[in-house]
């Protein structure tokens, strides 16, 4: 009966991908061992218990001195509390986990990933749970506060618990964002001033959550829950927030997993699912509603992060490891389908290119067959539906135009020098484009509004200030023609990337 019962187990560890996932992260105990050991932590911690005491004596004395009872009171105690919360968790937490990814995260120093055999995933979620913990010990301190203040008039305790849900997700988020801001690969001068940024970011990340809460609370929240739009409204809020949440996980697994790993599979993987299920969500909205116009929502968040995408594809190196060589498939047909997820600028370009593709061409039938589906609803003009097209072709072409020719620049003149520098060329150009010409203007005492607004062919940020269909087109002509002269060449580079898409014996039986 025990060899039975260990065969099975020992079958069972071989099929698992990976049989520590099993376990308890030891990552989590080791972060939290710190956390309890700092004095920063407990320092913290004993601020904010003592803030909330003072906050709540300051609100009960002064409605005991008070002539007229008032009776929202506990509205006013629940407003501060929420405050101080969104305060302390969203300034404190995020930074402290930063910092200490950011100081492990050192590039002369990769400790972090060669003293055991965590995987880097392993090793990112150990870190988030570690903050999600923390954010659990500020909110428990909190919740007895929070919970006095259904005692007085005006608080629900399912609105409380409903915002106290909202404001911890959030929490979550913005360490995972942290997270990512200190997984990137940059000198300690520009991560000081990630830092900062967000510190900024976490200001008015706060000021908006408190003002949602206020919002929510004034509006009557207890009674919104009993709605069925409520609850679908908040169900699309979390999802998104789950999908960007998500995002930034993928990508902190990819910056710290090693060079010769196949970074670029989880992260377009990832999109592509997204971009795929946000696509099928704003369909629903759009039936739901009625109004085709909401399928722009995902268009052009779609189109910004492949933007970014497009500068992280365009800094990829040309040159594919031993290590990823092996997992190429043998089949023409299979590597066909799996070429735009492995590593390599040109693999890149053409997910990137596929993908905005797809979007625009979707985005086009549901404002086409809109007013088809629903004649006497919403719809968009034709005019408005042909500058919106117009727009993002253009913009999709442009960006695509602009990548390639800094790919060009960077191996015609900067062959030695790190891939990197196409990404900084690729916004180099883009900015010289955009700003060379008022340059110009101004040393020539012409510069003025109208000239600035005026057409800039080349000029990715001039489409959205023009609204002359002659000028739009004017610009996608040329964004046509640029494209198709870099598409030429760059046609053998490309062709010989494809040809170096071979797996590991292939090649070697060829030599």
């Amino acid at each position: 009966m025990a060899d039975s019962t260990s065969s099975i187990l020992a079958r069972c560890k071989s099929h698992c991908v990976n049989w520590r996932e099993w376990e308890f992260n030891p990552i989590v105990i080791k972060e939290l061992r710190q956390a309890v050991r700092s004095w920063a932590v407990t320092g913290m911690l004993m601020l904010f218990l003592t803030v909330l005491l003072i906050t709540s004596l300051a609100l009960l004395v002064g409605q005991s001195v008070r002539v007229n009872e008032d009776v929202q009171l506990g509205v006013s105690m629940f407003q501060a509390f929420v405050i101080i919360l969104a305060g302390a968790s969203m300034m404190f937490i995020p930074l402290y986990i930063g910092i200490r990814v950011a100081a492990e995260r050192v590039e002369s120093s990769h400790d972090l990933l060669y003293v055991s055999t965590l995987t880097p995933g392993r090793i990112i979620r150990g870190k988030l749970y570690c903050g999600a913990y923390m954010a659990l010990l500020f909110f428990s301190a909190c919740m007895p506060f929070m919970a006095f203040t259904n005692l007085m008039r005006g608080v629900d305790l399912p609105s409380v618990f409903f915002i106290l849900l909202f404001l911890f997700l959030v929490v979550c988020a913005a360490n995972q964002i942290a997270i990512f801001l200190a997984c990137l690969p940059l000198s300690r001068p520009f991560k000081i001033l990630l830092a900062l940024g967000g510190l900024f970011l976490s200001f008015w990340l706060m000021g908006e959550l408190i003002a949602s809460a206020s919002g929510m609370m004034g509006l009557g929240l207890g009674s919104m829950m009993a709605s069925r739009n409520f609850w679908i409204a908040a169900l699309t809020v979390l999802v998104a927030g789950l999908i960007v949440t998500g995002l930034f996980h993928v990508l902190s697994v990819a910056l710290i997993s090693p060079p010769s790993a196949n970074r670029a599979r989880l992260p377009r993987l990832y999109i592509t699912i997204i971009w795929l299920l946000g696509g099928l969500l704003n369909v629903a909205w759009v039936i739901r509603v009625e109004d085709p116009t909401l399928i722009m929502v995902w268009t052009m968040a779609t189109l910004i992060i492949l933007i970014f995408a497009l500068l992280v594809v365009i800094s990829n190196a040309d040159d594919l490891g031993k290590r990823v060589r092996r997992d190429i498939p043998a089949n023409r047909l299979k590597r066909l389908l799996v070429f735009p997820y492995y590593n390599g600028a040109a693999s890149g370009l053409v997910w990137v290119s596929g993908m905005a593709a797809s979007t625009f061409i979707f985005a086009q039938l549901v404002l086409t067959f809109g007013g088809t589906w629903y004649p006497t609803h919403y719809g968009m003009r034709g005019a408005d539906r042909e500058e919106f097209t117009l727009c993002t072709a253009t913009t999709i072409i442009y960006a695509l135009a602009y990548a390639l020719t800094a790919r060009f620049i960077h191996r015609k003149f900067f062959p030695k020098r790190p891939p990197q520098i196409a990404g900084l060329l690729t916004i180099l150009l883009i900015s010289l484009v955009a700003i060379g010409p008022g340059i110009v203007l101004f040393f020539l005492n012409q510069l003025s509004w109208k000239s600035i607004d005026g057409l800039q062919l080349g000029n990715i940020f001039n489409i959205y200030s023009i609204h002359e269909p002659s000028q739009q087109w004017s610009h996608l002509y040329v964004a046509v023609g640029w494209l198709g002269l870099m598409l030429a060449i760059n046609a053998g580079w490309f062709l010989k990337q494809w040809r170096n898409f071979q797996p590991l014996r292939s090649s070697a039986s060829e030599d």
